[in-house]
């Protein structure tokens, strides 16, 4: 029993340890200005994608009709459940990953009250088209919502 307890420690202490690392590289690699987009030329022109604010105003409240809304795969949203954007096994983003955002992300709710931010079946709080995390699921069908 002993041996079963130390184990799970370790494989919960291995997990976290690679998580956390890979958050470093997405955080520091997250719009930093940093003037390297690993090209060599000194500028950050790779990084500059489209833009909104951020943090998300009223992050905290949806309004009904996204709060329960239909995702462009068609699933009805439910309220509770969603992990928070700050939540490693989400690492959220506020810019696209290539070809890559939450406007084709069949988990993706449109905006609903013209707000310009929608919500997600997965993850807390006002989502732009634009942002982007691991959750991502391609949507290929009709409703895709354009992050420009």
């Amino acid at each position: 029993m002993t041996n079963e307890l130390n184990r799970r420690e370790a494989l919960k202490w291995i997990g976290s340890t690679l998580i956390g690392g890979s958050m470093l590289t997405v955080v520091s690699g997250c719009g930093g200005g940093d003037g390297n987009d690993g090209d060599g030329d000194g500028d950050d022109s790779a990084d500059q994608g489209p833009s909104h604010e951020v943090p998300h105003p009223n992050n905290d409240t949806l309004p009904e009709s996204e709060a329960k809304g239909e995702s462009l795969s068609g699933a009805t949203r439910t309220r509770g459940g969603q992990q928070s954007q700050d939540n490693p096994g989400v690492a959220l983003q506020h810019k696209p990953s290539g070809n890559q955002y939450c406007g084709n992300c069949s988990l993706y709710v449109p905006d609903q009250n013209g707000d310009g931010f929608g919500a997600c079946l997965s993850v807390k709080g006002k989502i732009h088209p634009c942002d982007w995390c691991i959750l991502y699921t391609e949507h290929s069908g009709e409703g895709v919502v354009s992050c420009a």
